[in-house]
């Protein structure tokens, strides 16, 4: 053995050479001892935190009042059998001399009711007549006479000269004493009855003893069992209500993870929903709602502070030119520099406008819906948008009815539509409003009135020059512009302006469009309002007149084919 451990000793060496053994256990100690504070002050903390966590106030609260619970049921329920043995003892300890005194009225017995001639007969009659069980036991005693004992053995010693003359000492002449005294060791209560006969000088004793002592230990031992039941139901219950209430307030605690993680820089954490549906479960579901909500305004805020630097830089850099090239001497150089620098000001001025109205799209305050007549609305956004160019205006289709939205927010959409339709059409195209009732497949939409189910569409089409497939969805993004688009003014917003008004209502926007067949846009709400009876314009409906005017049919997606034809400039 000593040689293997040499070989193993020689072993550990080879794999450090050059090294004492002081140097090799040297740095250890070192540091441990630099670790141990970093890792108690750790321990420290974690208990701290979870001292003052809801789990454990919750648990302890919880502990507290079962703990005071079980206590003052058990001292009540002990206190009761305490309170129950000590009369039962006392009934027990007077029913001898109850016995007693019947025995001695009913006289000798076979003597046709003699009374006794001396209480040696009295006391041995009675002794006689039963015996004494369980923790009890009796005793007569006569001054300076005998002592009488059952003849049967007794569980308490009643026969020592000393007990005797001590219960002489405590005895009371004419009635029962019932005290408490020590027997061997033991604790009983002894009821001393003095006994006499009339017609006689003798005094005697009756004494009944009970061995209380036992039967409150009893008691006691019950209570002990009673404590320990009590204190491992509490153990369990602490164990089970720690992992019950750990597992019920897991959301609490994630949403605390969650909210020391979030930063301004990251709002993209979230917070695990249980699968059930209680406060807890609503808290986690509030509070990653507040998040998605703070995201969506900090998305909004960072992509209008990005797009407002991005956009306003190019007309400033223009400014900043013409005010560096400005000949101050020169008066026709001065007005051509002062309508330029206006003119780049009304474009900033209409781009920040644009920006605003985006950064507001995401407020719950952004529309203001109410109720609106439908057709008196087409009239009116007819009426305003055929001065925006010399177009072919019709009107397609009047669905009736009253329709829920924000007038002023679904106006400024529908100019946006047909600003952007005059850009990609000639004064021989035609530009088409419309509306019409459709079904919806989820029932009745908010501030509905009761039974309604159906969506508002209206559209605005025109006979341009159409946009390619591929950029259907890309035209509705911010500064997003097709190809066509080029040579035309405008930043690129107003279709992104459009499809935000949209979505504050709730609906949708789609194109239906081809190259070389012209564009439609189809903004799709869901009102609720109730639908009049479609109506077709038996007439042909002159907006603008014009000479060379003919009649044409316009057949849109949606509502029915109506006759209608304008031609003519604003």
């Amino acid at each position: 053995m000593k040689a293997d451990g040499e070989h193993r000793s020689r072993l550990r060496f080879a794999r450090r050479p050059g090294l004492r053994p002081a140097q090799r256990h040297g740095p250890r100690p070192e540091k441990r001892l630099e670790k141990r504070p970093e890792r108690r002050s750790d321990v420290r903390a974690e208990l701290h935190a979870e001292f003052h966590s809801v789990r454990f106030r919750v648990l302890a609260t919880l502990l507290v009042f079962m703990g005071v619970g079980l206590f003052g049921s058990g001292a009540f329920t002990h206190a009761a059998q305490l309170s129950a043995l000590n009369n039962r003892v006392n009934a027990e300890l007077r029913l001898p001399a109850a016995q007693l005194e019947d025995l001695a009225k009913k006289g000798v017995p076979g003597s046709g009711g003699a009374s006794y001639g001396s209480l040696d007969d009295l006391f041995t009659t009675f002794l006689r007549s039963g015996t004494p069980g369980g923790y009890e036991s009796v005793m007569t005693t006569i001054r300076g006479g005998n002592t009488i004992l059952p003849s049967v053995p007794q569980g308490t010693n009643l026969s020592s000269g000393p007990l005797i003359q001590r219960i002489w000492n405590m005895r009371a002449p004419g009635r029962t004493v019932l005290r408490d005294t020590t027997i061997d060791g033991r604790t009983v209560r002894l009821a001393i009855t003095s006994v006499s006969l009339e017609g006689t000088q003798d005094e005697g004793l009756l004494v009944a003893a009970n061995e209380i002592g036992k039967q409150r230990h009893l008691v006691f031992v019950s209570m002990w069992n009673y404590a320990l039941a009590s204190a491992a139901t509490l153990l369990f219950a602490g164990v089970v209500g720690w992992m019950v209430i750990g597992r019920l307030l897991s959301p609490v605690r994630r949403l605390r993870e969650a909210t020391q993680a979030t930063t301004f820089e990251d709002l993209t954490k979230r917070v695990e929903v249980p699968a059930s549906t209680d406060d807890v479960a609503q808290l986690a579901k509030n509070f990653n709602h507040m998040l998605e909500r703070l995201e969506s305004g900090f998305e909004n805020q960072s992509r209008f502070v990005h797009d407002a630097s991005h956009e306003l830089r190019t007309p400033m850099t223009i400014i900043r030119g013409y005010l560096e090239l400005l000949n101050a001497g020169d008066p026709e150089d001065v007005g051509q520099t002062r309508d330029l620098l206006l003119d780049e000001l009304d474009r900033m001025q209409s781009l920040v406008d644009e920006l605003l109205i985006l950064a507001r799209s995401g407020r719950p305050d952004f529309v203001s819906p109410d109720w609106i007549e439908a057709d008196d609305f087409l009239d009116d956004i007819l009426n305003r948008i055929k001065v925006l160019g010399p177009r072919h205006w019709q009107l397609d289709a009047k669905p009736g009815g009253l329709i829920h939205a924000d007038r002023r927010r679904l106006t400024q959409a529908l100019e946006q539509l047909a600003a952007n339709a005059v850009k990609h059409t000639s004064e021989a195209d035609r530009i088409s409003v419309g509306a019409a009732w459709e079904e919806n497949d989820g029932g009745m939409a908010y501030g509905a009135r009761a039974g309604a189910a159906k969506d508002f569409e209206i559209w605005v089409a025109d006979t341009g020059t159409g946009i390619p497939a591929d950029e259907h969805e890309h035209i509705f993004e911010r500064f997003g512009k097709g190809h066509n688009s080029a040579g035309t003014e405008g930043s690129g917003l107003g279709l992104s302006i459009v499809k935000a008004i949209v979505e504050a209502h709730g609906g949708t926007v789609r194109l239906e469009s081809a190259v070389g067949e012209g564009s439609r846009f189809v903004l799709s709400i869901p009102s609720g309002g109730g639908d009049g009876t479609e109506e077709k314009i038996s007439d042909a409906e002159t907006i603008t007149a014009a000479p060379a005017a003919k009649p044409r049919l316009a057949g849109p997606a949606s509502g029915p084919a109506v006759v209608a034809s304008t031609v003519g400039t604003p």
